[in-house]
């Protein structure tokens, strides 16, 4: 996940698609704030910490600290440099990584909130990665090159020295809310999370459900497991951890045309509902009869779109900028897209909730990491039709996968 979009340059847009689409909100549970990654490839770092955020809330913190995104992914460097020295330079090597990440940062190395490691190293700073990792691509070849016979030993100290250029410094000992922390304590007394309590989760065919697997994606170079669910099964994940109180960390494709953040939403192709004329204020009182015509002729169209099968949708679907009938995602398209690559993994998002639009089609809310765009203000919703097809990947509390692990052990 390494999705990045310059929030400055949508800045300007005027919102007017989205107003098509009403949104009713089901379930909205508590976050932190929306953010901005900026200039960086840390989506799946600020999504991850927001999560966090919510998790202390959920837990029993209402007004859990701010952590820094950068303790994080620091540390992520060095973790992941050091892996692609022992692998010859054989693995991805980028600003993107994958959820489970942060908690293995802070399983070990604890975390810190932002007021004492920044995300930038000065206020006139703003978060932009792409000379860092210019630098760290380049010394890490440097140092994982086949040709050479020995490799320095204190390759691994330089490296951590150099990051400094680009980082705020580490604290090894901070002060919060009127008591002295180390990044360990801090994370053990303040946060207080259980980290080996969440769970990924994935919905693919060419691995047996019901079991954990390395999802084949480039971002995740720790090869951390997934547990394999069936399609429909997946959004059931997310509803049971929504519906317990539980925030999702979410994985998607955010390349395609339905995915519009400047409106706030995204969905699949479809068929759009025609609009009634009785409800237009607009249409003259001798056109109403040919317009109620020409309404139901699209209704039974309509009718006809749901009733055909996937390979007959996609020949008449369109993009829809409102709301109306997307097509019937099943488990051999999602399959497909993933294994030709229109399904990549491109960026991490929180969900906080559920919604309905105005003819009941079921919605998430996604909080993003591209700061206040958009007519939500940083928020928008996304179908369940999308998040089916989509979906990478999502990390949950283990409550809300237990009822599918159980019922595949009998």
């Amino acid at each position: 996940m390494k999705k990045t979009l310059f929030a400055w340059a949508l800045a300007s847009v005027a919102y007017t698609a989205s107003a098509q689409f009403q949104f009713t909100d089901d379930i909205r549970l508590a976050c932190p704030k929306v953010s901005d990654q900026q200039y960086s490839g840390t989506c799946w770092c600020f999504s991850s910490m927001s999560f966090l955020e919510s998790e202390m809330m959920f837990f029993g913190n209402p007004n859990p600290p701010n952590l820094s995104e950068m303790f994080v992914v620091r540390q992520n460097y060095i973790d992941r440099t050091q892996k692609y020295v022992m692998l010859h330079g054989k693995m991805n090597y980028g600003q993107g990584s994958y959820f489970l990440d942060n908690f293995v940062i802070a399983r070990e190395h604890g975390l810190v909130p932002e007021s004492a490691m920044p995300n930038t190293r000065t206020s006139d700073f703003r978060i932009d990665h792409s000379k860092l990792e210019k630098w760290a691509t380049a010394f890490a070849d440097s140092v994982a090159d086949d040709s050479k016979k020995k490799i320095n030993p204190i390759w691994s100290k330089n490296f951590e020295e150099k990051l400094d250029r680009y980082f705020a410094p580490v604290p090894q000992e901070f002060e919060y809310q009127g008591r002295k922390y180390t990044p360990r304590t801090f994370a053990d007394e303040v946060v207080k999370l259980p980290f080996d309590d969440y769970v990924q989760v994935t919905s693919f065919s060419h691995h047996p459900y019901y079991q954990n697997f390395v999802l084949e994606i480039p971002d995740n170079w720790r090869w951390e497991n997934f547990y394999n669910v069936k399609i429909d099964e997946l959004t059931a994940v997310i509803d049971t951890a929504l519906a317990h109180g539980h925030t999702v960390l979410w994985a998607s494709d955010v390349s395609e045309n339905g995915f519009d953040t400047r409106s706030g939403y995204a969905v699949l192709p479809g068929m759009p509902y025609p609009e009634d004329p009785r409800k237009n204020p607009n249409i003259k009182k001798g056109d109403l009869k040919a317009a109620i015509a020409t309404y139901n002729k699209r209704l039974a169209n309509l009718e006809e779109f749901k009733k055909m099968d996937l390979e007959s949708q996609l020949k008449q679907a369109r993009d829809l900028d409102s709301p109306g009938v997307e097509i019937a995602i099943n488990q051999e398209l999602r399959q497909l897209d993933f294994l030709n690559r229109n399904t990549t993994d491109d960026h991490g998002m929180h969900l906080i909730g559920s919604a309905h639009d105005q003819y009941g089609n079921k919605f998430y809310i996604v909080k993003n990491s591209w700061g206040t765009v958009g007519p939500y203000k940083g928020y928008l919703y996304a179908s369940e039709a999308f998040v089916k097809a989509k979906t990478t990947g999502i990390l949950v509390h283990k409550s809300a996968v237990e009822f599918l692990m159980k019922a595949s052990e009998k």
